[in-house]
C-alpha cells in the first residue's frame, strides 16, 4: 500500500512537470504566462512538431533580456547578465558562454518571426513548469523562483507543480501554517543570485584582466596548459575563475572541454521559396474586345497579367494572330489583403501567386527604405520574374541615390513600397542596369549601365536621370540570370515584412 501511494505521488509530480500542451484551433497554444504576467502576444506561441515556441524578442523582453537577431548569419543572441546565449537557424545546437549545448528543438522562422523553443531558457537557469495546459515560465529574483497565488492554489498544489515539499514552502516564506492569499507571491524555490556557469577550460598563455577590457589593470598572468572554469561570457571576453582569482580572458586564451560539437551547415531557409499563405485570393474574370492595333503583349500590360497567362486563358499561344472585335476571357486575380506587423513594415507576398498582379507593369508607388525613412517614387516598367523599375523623376534618382550612400551599388535594401493603397515589403537593388538615359526603348546601343554593353535599350522613362532600370523583389522573386531564389532579396523582403 505503502508503495502504490509512493508511485501515484511521483505520477502526479511528473505530469505537474511535464510539458502538456494543449492546441487551439489555429494551431497556436493554449497560454504561456512569464513571471506571473499573462502576455498580450503579437506573435502568438506555436506548437510545431511536439514543442512549444515563442518568439524571441517578445519573450526575451518580458524576461527583461537584451535578444537579437542576425538576418546575414542567421544568429540570435540572448544576453542575460554576463552570460551569451548564442542560436543558430534551424540548429539544435546552441552555443552558452562558449560551450556547445543541445536544444529540444532548432529555432525556427514561423510567420516571418524568429521563434525559439520555450524550454531554450532553462540553459539560462529560467524555471519551466506546466499548470493546468498553460506554460509557466520563470526568471530568477533576488535568487529566488517567485510564484504569485491564484484562485484554487494551495500550498500542497503549488509544491507539486515545482517539485518541492510544503515545508520547503513554508520555511522559505516563513509561514507558521498553511494559509495563502490570492495575489500572495511566494519563493518556491532558491536559485544562485547570479547565473553562472560552471564549464572547464584550458587557459594559453594569457594575461588575466579585472574587467572584460585590454586596458583595464591586470590581476595576474596566466600559463598555457592551467586549468579554468568559464562562468561567463561579455561579448569577446570569457570570465573566469583561475589559481589567480575572478577575471576576465580575451576569447582567443581560452579553450572550452566540448561535450557535443556543432558542424551542421548553415540554414538554407533564405535560399529557397519562402511559404506564404494564399488561400483567401480568388480569380474572377472579365472581357476584352480587340481593337485595332492590339496585340497580345499590349494587350496584357493593359490589364495587368503576364502575357503567357493571358494566352493560356483563351487558348492562344504568345505569338497569335488577333482580329479586330475578338473577345478575350482576362482572368482578374483578387489578392486579399495581409496582416502587417506594424504601420512601417509591408505585407509578405509571394511574386508569382500575388506580387506581380498588385505591382502590375506601368503601376506607380512609393518606395519608402526602411532604415532611412525616405522615400521617393518609381515605377515598373517592365520584367517577369521580378519588377524591373524606374524612378518617376530625375528628383526621385537623386532621393533613391542618396539612399545608397550617394553611389549605386549591386547591394540590396528592405523598402516598402505604396501602391493602390497598400503596403508591400519590398527589396530594392541599387544598381541601375541595361539602359541609357533619353534613347528609344529597345534600340540597340553601347555601353548600357551596369556593365550590360551593347544591347537593346532597357530604359523606359526619358529624362529621369537614370540609366536603364533596377530590380525590385518581391517575397519568391527570382533573378534573370539562372532564374534561382536570390538569398539577399529574401532576407530584404523579410525585414521589410516586420522579421524579428
Amino acid at each position: 500500500m505503502k508503495g502504490k501511494l509512493l508511485l501515484a505521488v511521483f505520477l502526479v509530480i511528473f505530469v505537474a512537470n511535464s510539458l502538456i500542451t494543449v492546441l487551439k484551433a489555429d494551431g497556436t497554444i493554449s497560454d504561456v504566462v512569464i513571471n506571473n504576467g499573462t502576455i498580450s502576444w503579437n506573435s502568438p506561441p506555436m506548437y510545431v512538431n511536439g514543442q512549444t515556441y515563442i518568439p524571441l524578442k517578445e519573450s526575451a523582453s518580458h524576461l527583461q533580456l537584451a535578444a537579437s537577431f542576425d538576418v546575414k548569419t542567421m544568429n540570435a543572441t540572448i544576453l542575460y547578465g554576463e552570460n551569451e546565449l548564442k542560436l543558430r537557424l534551424d540548429n539544435d545546437i546552441a552555443c552558452l558562454n562558449g560551450k556547445f549545448v543541445q536544444l529540444s528543438s532548432p529555432m525556427k522562422i514561423i510567420n516571418n518571426t524568429i521563434m525559439i523553443p520555450i524550454d531554450s531558457y532553462k540553459h539560462l537557469g529560467m524555471t519551466l513548469v506546466t499548470k493546468n495546459n498553460t506554460l509557466l515560465l520563470f526568471s530568477p529574483t533576488d535568487g529566488k523562483i517567485i510564484y504569485k497565488v491564484v484562485s484554487g492554489d494551495s500550498l500542497w498544489r503549488i509544491s507539486v507543480l515545482f517539485g518541492v515539499t510544503v515545508d520547503y514552502i513554508k520555511q522559505l516564506n516563513n509561514l507558521k501554517d498553511n494559509t495563502i492569499y490570492i495575489g500572495q507571491p511566494l519563493a518556491v524555490k532558491l536559485t544562485d543570485s547570479t547565473f553562472r556557469t560552471d564549464f572547464d577550460a584550458i587557459s594559453s598563455n594569457a594575461s588575466l584582466f579585472t574587467l572584460p577590457s585590454f586596458q583595464s589593470p591586470v590581476k595576474g598572468y596566466i600559463t598555457s596548459g592551467t586549468a579554468i572554469k568559464v562562468i561567463g561570457k561579455s561579448e569577446s571576453w570569457y570570465k573566469v575563475i583561475t589559481p589567480k582569482g575572478e577575471g576576465y580572458q580575451y576569447k582567443s586564451s581560452v579553450s572550452i572541454n566540448q561535450s557535443i560539437l556543432d558542424t551542421a551547415p548553415n540554414s538554407t531557409y533564405f535560399d529557397k521559396i519562402i511559404p506564404v499563405d494564399t488561400s483567401m485570393n480568388t480569380i474572377e474574370y472579365t472581357t476584352y474586345i480587340v481593337v485595332s492595333g492590339d496585340n497580345l503583349w499590349s494587350i496584357s500590360e493593359r490589364v495587368g497579367l503576364p502575357v503567357n497567362e493571358l494566352a493560356q486563358a483563351n487558348g492562344l499561344s504568345t505569338s497569335s494572330v488577333l482580329y479586330i472585335g475578338q473577345v478575350l476571357k482576362v482572368p482578374v486575380h483578387k489578392i486579399a489583403i495581409k496582416n502587417v506587423k506594424g504601420s512601417q513594415y509591408g505585407e509578405m507576398l509571394d511574386w508569382y501567386k500575388e506580387g506581380q498582379y498588385v505591382i502590375p507593369i506601368n503601376a506607380i508607388g512609393k518606395l519608402t527604405d526602411i532604415g532611412t525613412g525616405i522615400s521617393f517614387f518609381i515605377k515598373r516598367t517592365m520584367g517577369a520574374s521580378h519588377s524591373d523599375t524606374e524612378t518617376v523623376t530625375y528628383s526621385d534618382t537623386t532621393i533613391m541615390k542618396n539612399v545608397f550612400g550617394g553611389s549605386w551599388s549591386w547591394n540590396s535594401r528592405p523598402m516598402v513600397l505604396e501602391i493602390n493603397g497598400r503596403k508591400i515589403a519590398v527589396s530594392v537593388n541599387g544598381m541601375p542596369h541595361a539602359g541609357v538615359d533619353g534613347v528609344p526603348m529597345n534600340q540597340i546601343v553601347s555601353n548600357r549601365s551596369g556593365n550590360y554593353g551593347t544591347g537593346p535599350n532597357y530604359d523606359r522613362i526619358a529624362g529621369n536621370g537614370m540609366d536603364g532600370h533596377f530590380d525590385m523583389y518581391v517575397l519568391n522573386g527570382r533573378r534573370h540570370m539562372d532564374n534561382k531564389i536570390d538569398a539577399d532579396n529574401q532576407r530584404m523582403v523579410s525585414l521589410a515584412g516586420g522579421l524579428q
